[in-house]
């Protein structure tokens, strides 16, 4: 009990620590933990991605997708930004790309870089959705593009399974950025199934295949080679010559500098002999890498002259004869006959020249290859890999002169390729009916079986081996088909007979000499549609033809054929809207204008004429399209004067509401640039802004406005007011227009600034107008005169005094207004050509100026050249001259073959 006692008498005198805890507890205030911090606003300003980062958890992806359509754009902004916060690759994201508020565009472009992976099944939504958006949003897109590649190539390809320009500048644009991987993923994706991708892949290997040349041509030289289509096959090649292409910059200190003019024109080999002792070989190697066309033509010609000695260079000489201009390809492949056996090193070079799309290449090539014998049997052999049947024939042609042909032939006939198969078929074929043993058994034995373009190459080269009858194309048994122009309505209700005739004979009908049969032939083409669609080339050359019913007939047949042929024949279609028939110039502008934008190339390579009306033209089509500004602008930035000019007057053609941007361009080229540039783009700016109200102050030279004053009543010059006489230049009074000239050319060199107003002139109804500008210019010197040449040798045109008075104006500046006359050689005027040749014909090298002038496609230029080489008679034209002319008696336009025979008469007389 004492115990029990004390034990709680302890307990009592011991204070209960629960309690005490909680009367503490009570007596302290309770701590809180501390506040979340809030969201930031989404609607007062934007926000950065790491500014949301922290708020993850408070984000909602459906809120946020509903404030994608608020009208505020730092609110969509942001909540592009809290998606790709909280890992939400959401679609509705994707047509934002295109907002017309540059912010949002970024925002996304941030998004689909953080979200990449995730965004990988929308890729080709992405890309779609590029196509108008803003350049900084592009430019965003484009590394997150690129980073895609090596992993999402597939859905990349289908990406650009769309318009060659989005493709350009969004997949095709990042593989650009990757150097050689890139270049390996379009390679890769050039082998798609779908064609356009093929195409726009193979473009952008153009674009960017110099990183890696040698996997870049070889790739193309197979494609060009062996795709079914062709307009694949177009693209490879133009993009192998780009990717060969070199800069147009040069480093002039590597040019030769001790023969005269060798930068400025193309010289003739004669000229080039008189300094063939000093010809260096590695400069003219680098003469060959230059951008202007020229310079690599007076290169070969100089290596030719060289000879043997050149044989080093024939490896960098074989790389030329894939230029883009046929005249450095022919010049080039001559001049590799005269290297004698050190021409093999580019020696398959010189056969692919055999597939060249023209001929006089080609005969270069195979003079050259035929000069080797059989030193080039091996390049030879090889080349029956030809893909293309003129080029496999032309091959076949050269082995078969061979001693050995047969044997050779027979033993390429047995490749597993089968464009060598068939190459060497008809090659056989052309060796005709010596073939004989083991060369014909192997044709007999494939007439069956194998591929079926190897079937058909035996059959065709047994007929020529054992001939079985006559062969031409089938007569056309339409009624009034050979006799009076049939329109389509006439030929429609016998549409049946000419599928029976087929594409191909009716486009024989085309080289016939009657207009009527080669416009009905153009008609029946067009009625075949697509069927017709592999000879647009065709038709393409006959724009040109003489007859303005046959040039109707092939724009009209071209429109029927189809979009592909009106692409494939656009330069052609672009040229012919300078014909004189109005009628046929506006057809053609309605098919390139039903084409859009699918030719605009070819609409700004035309803008590089020198004929107004043409230009005026071109300018019309553009000008249709609904980003006209656009392409004009970035026409105005050509380096060619015309395409400067042309590109001004077309911005000027839109007027105020159109204009946009485009007035500023030409308000900053006022100052500057070339004097035509500058006087068409005030041109331009008057007819957008209307004429100012200002005017010359008057000239206080007695009679300066009412008599025709001779150049001593203006005294010395010195204080003539340039800049008023130029603006009377444009006066309504012929006397006064006539005195400013004369007052003018009394100032001399100091006002060479006026030559092309001064040039203008050249052109007025007065003929005392035109003999007082010519007079002028000659005055001002020899640079204001080269810069208006075509103007004077237009003027030599009509009245025989201005022509007289014109023609010394020329004459006494020799060769160095030899461009501006033989641009002039396109007139179809008889009087006028024959003045332009006495100019020329007073030159020392008269005689290879026109042999090579005779070489233009331009049928006036052709005739006017031949009546000038007859012109110099038989002692001055020599060799070269009477050989040019006797090598055209054939073949060409009947009005070359007639001025031909009229030279070789002269000569002869």
């Amino acid at each position: 009990m004492s115990n029990d006692a004390d034990a709680k008498s302890k307990a009592a005198a011991k204070p209960d620590v629960k309690e005490a805890k909680s009367e503490a507890k009570e007596a302290k205030p309770e701590a809180k933990p501390p506040a979340k911090a809030a969201l930031p606003p989404l609607d007062e300003r934007r926000l950065k991605l790491a500014e949301l980062a922290p708020f993850a958890s408070q984000l909602d992806a459906s809120e946020l997708v509903g404030m994608l359509r608020d009208g505020r754009a730092i609110v969509r902004a942001n909540a592009v930004l809290g998606l790709a916060v909280i890992g939400e690759a959401t679609p509705e994201l994707i047509p934002l790309i295109r907002d017309s508020e540059v912010s949002v565009g970024l925002s996304v472009a941030e998004a689909i870089g953080k979200l990449a992976d995730k965004f990988r099944p929308h890729l080709v939504a992405i890309v779609a959705a590029l196509d108008s958006a803003q350049p900084a949003v592009l430019d965003a897109v484009v590394p997150t593009l690129a980073a895609q590649i090596g992993s999402a190539d597939d859905e990349l390809a289908s990406a650009i399974d769309t318009t060659h320009d989005l493709a350009m500048k969004s997949v095709i644009a990042a593989a650009g950025t990757l150097g050689v991987r890139g270049i390996k993923f379009l390679i890769k994706t050039a082998g798609h199934e779908r064609s356009r991708v093929r195409v726009n892949a193979i473009d952008g290997i153009a674009r960017f295949g110099k990183v890696d040349m040698d996997a870049s041509l070889a790739f193309l030289a197979s494609v060009e080679q062996n795709d079914p289509v062709p307009d694949v096959r177009t693209a490879a090649k133009q993009a192998s010559l780009m990717v060969i292409a070199r800069e147009k910059v040069v480093a002039v200190d590597n040019l030769p500098k001790n023969i005269p003019d060798f930068e400025e024109r193309k010289l003739s080999a004669s000229e080039l002999r008189e300094y063939e002792a000093q010809i260096k070989i590695d400069e003219m190697v680098y003469a060959l890498q230059d951008g202007r066309a020229h310079v690599k033509v007076n290169a070969v010609r100089a290596l030719a002259l060289a000879g043997e000695r050149a044989a080093s260079a024939a490896t960098a000489m074989g790389v030329n004869l894939r230029d883009s201009v046929a005249a450095v390809r022919k010049e080039t492949a001559k001049a590799l006959g005269k290297l004698g056996a050190g021409a093999l090193a580019a020696g398959k070079d010189i056969v692919a020249a055999l597939g060249d799309a023209d001929e006089e290449v080609a005969e270069a090539a195979s003079e050259t290859l035929g000069g080797l014998g059989d030193a080039a049997t091996d390049a030879l052999i090889v080349g029956l890999d030809a893909g293309t049947e003129v080029h496999g024939l032309r091959v076949g042609a050269l082995i078969a002169m061979l001693p050995r042909a047969q044997a050779l032939l027979t033993e390429a006939f047995k490749s597993p390729a089968v464009n060598v198969q068939v190459n060497a078929a008809l090659g056989l074929g052309q060796i005709g009916a010596k073939v004989s043993g083991a060369a014909l058994a192997a044709l007999h034995g494939a007439r069956t079986g194998g591929d079926a373009r190897t079937r058909d190459a035996v059959r065709r080269a047994l007929d020529q081996i054992e001939p079985k009858g006559a062969t031409g194309p089938q007569n056309v048994t339409v009624e009034g088909f050979e006799e009076r122009f049939l329109d389509a309505k006439d030929l429609e209700k016998a549409k049946a007979d000419l599928e029976k005739i087929g594409a191909a004979d009716l486009a024989a009908h085309l080289n016939d000499g009657r207009d009527v049969v080669r416009a009905n032939a153009a008609t029946a083409l067009g009625l075949l549609g697509a069927a017709a669609a592999g000879l647009a080339s065709t038709l393409g050359v006959k724009l040109r033809d003489d007859a303005p019913r046959v040039r109707l007939a092939c724009a009209q047949a071209l429109d029927k054929i189809g979009d592909a042929a009106v692409v494939e024949t656009a330069n052609d279609l672009v040229g012919a809207l300078r014909d004189a028939e109005e009628k046929n110039a506006e057809t053609v502008a309605t098919v390139l204008r039903a084409r859009q934008g699918k030719v605009v190339g070819a609409l700004i390579r035309g803008l590089e004429t020198d004929d107004p009306r043409h230009a005026r033209r071109i300018c019309d089509v553009i000008n249709a399209l609904p980003d006209a500004v656009d392409i004009l602008c970035d026409s105005f930035t050509s380096p060619a004067v015309n395409v400067q000019v042309n590109s001004a007057h077309g911005l000027g053609a839109l007027g105020k509401e159109k204009i946009g941007k485009g007035k500023k361009v030409l308000e900053g080229a006022r100052t500057g640039g070339d004097a035509r540039t500058r006087e068409a783009v005030r041109a331009a700016l008057d007819a957008i802004e209307g004429q100012r109200e200002t005017g010359p102050k008057a000239i206080s030279v007695d009679g300066f406005e009412t008599k025709y004053l001779e150049a001593a009543a203006f005294g010395d010059g010195s204080k003539l007011p340039a800049n008023d006489l130029v603006g009377y230049l444009q006066d309504g009074r012929g006397v006064v227009r006539a005195n400013a000239a004369t007052g003018l050319g009394v100032m001399g060199p100091a006002v060479a600034g006026a030559a092309t107003s001064l040039g203008v002139l050249l052109r007025d109804d007065d003929m005392r107008v035109r003999i007082a500008a010519a007079q002028a210019l000659d005055k001002l010197g020899d640079d204001a005169v080269k810069e208006v040449g075509p103007f004077l040798v237009g003027a030599l045109r009509g009245d025989g005094d201005v022509a007289k008075a014109v023609a010394p104006v020329l004459t006494a500046r020799k060769a160095k207004l030899l461009t501006a006359l033989l641009k002039g050689l396109e007139t179809d005027d008889p009087t006028h050509g024959a003045r332009i040749l006495e100019v020329i014909n007073a030159l020392p090298d008269a005689c290879e100026i026109l042999v090579d002038a005779f070489e233009s496609p331009a049928e006036n230029v052709q005739v006017n050249a031949a009546i000038g080489i007859g012109m110099l008679g038989a002692k001055r034209a020599g060799k070269d001259g009477q050989k040019k002319l006797e090598g055209a008696r054939t073949g060409g336009f009947a009005r070359t073959r007639e001025a031909v025979f009229k030279a070789l008469a002269m000569l002869k007389g």
